[in-house]
């Protein structure tokens, strides 16, 4: 994943060589805006809305304490780059990812980054679960369905009969109760947004599961979910404990 960066600093140098070595791996960081002073970098916050920012601490018209206790969003992560090394303290108490010295070497801004993705993971998995949570308990008892359309005809299937769907490439088998399946032309991303919204859940980056038809959650050897219809499928182990919290707050 490519995190959207924000970087919010007085000098342009340094703006630069943040950019410089953000260059070398396109693919797991994306800079996109800078600003250099609190009141432009609260605006680039609002416009940009960015996933993690790099933020130095002195500015010309203020802190970056002082943004961040301006700032009204904070679904952000926050990686403090200064000069000096006395505002380290005060950096974690806004619960701050990482704290970087100027001059900043790469091996120390890769590593800040590996450990801001995985707080921004971890944050989108904690949504994607409450979000879940949330449609389960409030899924309407009337029979919802959904268009599958494969090369010549048009599948018309309700979701409960859905027990599990994944990615092959640019096609999407779903996986019926009866055993059958429909394959679509379409990338599992184009549907993934409707069905985490009535009852199933990405267990893995390549599947989504219908919770309903889960049987069992075996705990061992990473995780294994069991389906109606003795399907077992693996289970990404950074969802494991999230999905043993989905299932003690429903069952």
């Amino acid at each position: 994943m490519s995190v959207k960066t924000l970087v919010i600093d007085d000098e342009s140098a340094f703006i630069g060589n943040l950019e410089s070595i953000a260059s070398s791996y396109p693919d797991k960081l994306q800079i996109i805006g800078n600003a250099r002073s609190v009141k432009e970098g609260l605006l680039k916050i609002d416009e940009l809305e960015p996933e993690l920012i790099f933020l130095d601490i002195q500015m010309a018209d203020g802190t970056g304490f002082d943004l961040l206790e301006q700032c009204d969003r904070r679904d952000f992560k926050v990686i403090f780059v200064t000069a000096y090394d006395q505002y380290a303290i005060e950096a974690f108490r806004f619960s701050a990812v990482d704290y970087l010295l100027k001059p900043v070497v790469s091996t120390d801004f890769w590593e800040a980054v590996e450990r801001a993705t995985e707080e921004i993971e971890k944050s989108k998995t904690e949504l994607r679960l409450n979000v879940l949570i949330d449609n389960i308990h409030s899924l309407s008892t009337e029979n919802k369905k959904i268009v599958l359309r494969e090369v010549d005809f048009l599948h018309i299937v309700k979701l409960e009969d859905i027990l599990w769907c994944v990615a092959d490439g640019s096609y999407t088998h779903f996986h019926l109760v009866d055993g059958s399946k429909v394959i679509v032309s379409q990338h599992l991303k184009e549907y993934e947004e409707i069905l985490d919204k009535n009852g199933f859940f990405r267990a893995h980056r390549s599947y989504l599961v219908n919770v309903n038809k889960i049987t069992k959650f075996d705990k061992r050897n990473g995780g294994v979910i069991h389906l109606e219809g003795n399907i077992s499928l693996p289970l990404s182990v950074r969802i494991k404990d999230k999905l043993l919290e989905v299932f003690t707050k429903l069952f």
